[in-house]
């Protein structure tokens, strides 16, 4: 089985129009299984707002895209915030300089890596990197 595990950065693709729109949708329809960190909605809708404030999204498409990252999210098997994974977040965070979300992404990535196929897909440099670093397959979309 082929489990892709999406960033928010991967996620708001789908969505929105951009670069790596084509390669997020490819990726997420041939995948087996998605994930990602229950905290992908939260940061999901906040940057779809921020793409109707900045002109990315036309604002009276905004709740129809929200309405689309909800069909998306209650598609995706959640990793659930514990203990354990916002430890692991707090040190990745410190080793790779990554941001909070980004190093509970990472964090949830990896503690939910089974013996299966498993690619992280992400557009942040600066994650991708990382996952990299702790031995992720990684599918850049940006």
């Amino acid at each position: 089985m082929t489990t892709a595990y999406f960033d928010t950065s991967a996620i708001v693709p789908l969505i929105v129009e951009e670069a790596g729109s084509n390669k997020a949708k490819c990726l997420w329809r041939d995948a087996e299984r998605v994930t990602s960190a229950r905290v992908v909605y939260a940061e999901g809708h906040a940057a779809l707002a921020a793409a109707a404030r900045l002109g990315r999204l036309p604002a009276d498409r905004l709740c129809a895209a929200i309405g689309e990252l909800v069909d998306r999210y209650e598609e995706l098997h959640l990793v659930e915030i514990s203990d354990r994974l916002v430890r692991r977040a707090g040190a990745l965070a410190e080793q790779h300089t990554l941001r909070g979300y980004d190093s509970i992404h990472l964090a949830a990535a990896e503690l939910s890596r089974g013996d299966d196929a498993f690619v992280f897909v992400a557009g942040d440099r600066d994650l991708c990197a990382a996952a990299e670093r702790i031995g992720l397959e990684v599918v850049r979309t940006g």
